[in-house]
């Protein structure tokens, strides 16, 4: 005899098969997340503190940085090989210089070549011929700066003059097409530190620190070069100082740093929405890591090397690519229904 099947279709069953299918449908999101969007990559060839990250042509430069001394050197990842090569290196070494890219040229500005406090000098990289041009000096020699572009034109901002301080809040404009300085607005909360990533004709500055020694701040301000004014806004969620950020699409993605000076390096990632300023979680790198740099190229950031104890020795190679194709806003929805249907039963 045939065996007859029921099935039982009740509201409690199709709640109780709906909660069952978010539960699972949320375990996959959350482990693609954290599994496949973060993937390793071949290692910096020198692994060195205090460099600079930046990327024009469809490769990601590292620029600078410190060993026992400045170094001068240079190289370029290509991710589609996922090789690197090296590069005409600095006309000088310099630790703490801050890079940018306006009409596919690299602008090196500022550091500190471990004699003079601070500096103001301004190289011009040209990738296609692989050489350095001099330019005009920042007029505020600084190093452990901010800086970011908007409309062909470089914002550096804030920093410090010497290594024992003062927090700068200076905020000084580079026009590459006639090689000036023009002074603006000073940011309101002085810090070095920070990171700046520009979105919509405006520069966000997050995290940092106001004094060589701390404390570490969640401070998020926004820099209007339209108007030359300031804006405060949400805090990042964790305190952070010594952090990268990258920008894709209209987010800003805050990695690594740490939240005590010379204290452990972290793994955390916060993404920032300037749209609508508020904050959310995104999958943690792989390695936790302060002074690190990070460039985004193809819509994929490039999380590259740092240390993972404040000034501690273990200088890491490490170069982890990200690729934000998840949101976590979903994630986040859908742990909240899934309480939901469980209280429901």
């Amino acid at each position: 005899m045939r065996k007859k099947f029921t099935i039982q279709s009740n509201a409690s069953s199709f709640f109780h098969c709906c909660g069952l299918f978010t539960f699972l449908f949320t375990f996959i999101l959350i482990y693609s997340a954290t599994a496949e969007n973060w993937a390793q990559k071949s290692d910096m060839p020198i692994p060195r503190l205090f460099f600079s990250v930046t990327t024009v042509d469809s490769q990601l430069y590292t620029i600078g940085g410190m060993l026992a001394e400045p170094v001068d050197f240079v190289e370029a990842y290509d991710p589609d090989k996922d090789e690197w090569a090296q590069k005409a290196s600095l006309p000088a070494g310099r630790a703490g210089v801050v890079t940018c890219v306006v009409d596919g040229k690299i602008y090196a500005i500022g550091g500190w070549n471990g004699q003079s406090p601070a500096l103001g000098t301004v190289e011009e990289y040209d990738p296609a011929t692989d050489t350095w041009t001099q330019k005009t000096d920042m007029p505020t020699p600084r190093s452990f700066f901010a800086a970011t572009v908007i409309s062909n034109k470089i914002y550096a901002i804030g920093g410090i003059a010497q290594n024992v301080g003062p927090v700068l809040g200076t905020v000084e404009e580079y026009d590459p097409a006639t090689d000036t300085w023009t002074q603006k607005t000073d940011m309101p909360t002085p810090r070095s530190g920070m990171a700046a990533a520009s979105i919509n004709q405006k520069i966000y500055l997050i995290g940092g620190t106001p004094a060589v020694q701390g404390p570490v701040l969640k401070t998020v301000e926004e820099y209007d070069p339209s108007s030359d004014t300031w804006t405060q806004k949400t805090d990042m969620p964790t305190a952070r100082t010594a952090l990268a950020v990258s920008a894709v699409g209209s987010k800003i993605y805050a990695m690594g740093g740490t939240s005590t000076v010379q204290g452990p390096g972290l793994a955390t990632v916060e993404v920032y929405e300037p749209a609508t300023d508020t904050w959310m979680e995104s999958p943690e790198m792989p390695t936790a890591r302060v002074f690190l740099g990070a460039g985004n190229l193809k819509n994929k950031i490039y999380a590259v090397g740092g240390v993972a104890e404040g000034l501690g020795p273990a200088i890491l190679p490490t170069v982890e690519e990200f690729a934000p194709s998840l949101s976590v806003t979903p994630r986040n929805r859908f742990i909240t229904t899934w309480g939901e249907v469980k209280k429901a039963n």
